[in-house]
């Protein structure tokens, strides 16, 4: 069987080309799927889930409920190109920071690359200055490539 290949994807049109990266590299293998990862951190304060009771936890599951719904479109249309290709996608949407999702998921399915855009930060990360392809490429042990938006 073959490994998937693991995109992390934000819609950006960095991400895109990412996203036709995967796409052309799953053709050169017979039963590869592609994994979209779309990774979200919850804004700071937003805390205490793991008590249900508690007012943070009700506000982070409307958050996470909301950023949801405003994804869900477009990484629809990202799932639906990878299926035109003849490609199996598969859609995650992982709350937790992207660099350490985006390993975590490649390890869990055994992949053996990561792609991801050089760049197209969701807003949050881009506040903390993190950057998620230089932390890959400085962090994890599943080999990872980058691919520049091409104009």
């Amino acid at each position: 069987m073959a490994h998937p290949i693991v995109l992390g994807y934000d819609g950006s049109a960095c991400s895109a080309a990412a996203l036709d990266e995967a796409i052309e590299l799953s053709r050169d293998t017979s039963g590869a799927t592609v994994i979209l990862v779309y990774c979200h951190e919850p804004p700071p304060g937003l805390s205490c889930a793991l008590d249900r009771g508690c007012a943070a936890a009700r506000e982070l599951r409307d958050y996470e409920r909301r950023v949801e719904a405003e994804v869900e479109p477009m990484l629809r249309h990202a799932a639906d190109r990878v299926r035109a290709a003849g490609v199996e996608p598969e859609v995650l949407l992982v709350w937790d920071d992207p660099a350490r999702a985006l390993e975590a998921v490649a390890h869990e399915h055994g992949s053996h690359v990561i792609v991801v855009g050089s760049h197209g930060e969701g807003p949050i990360a881009g506040m903390l200055g993190r950057h998620t392809p230089f932390e890959l490429l400085h962090h994890s042990d599943v080999p990872v490539l980058v691919v520049p938006h091409r104009h």
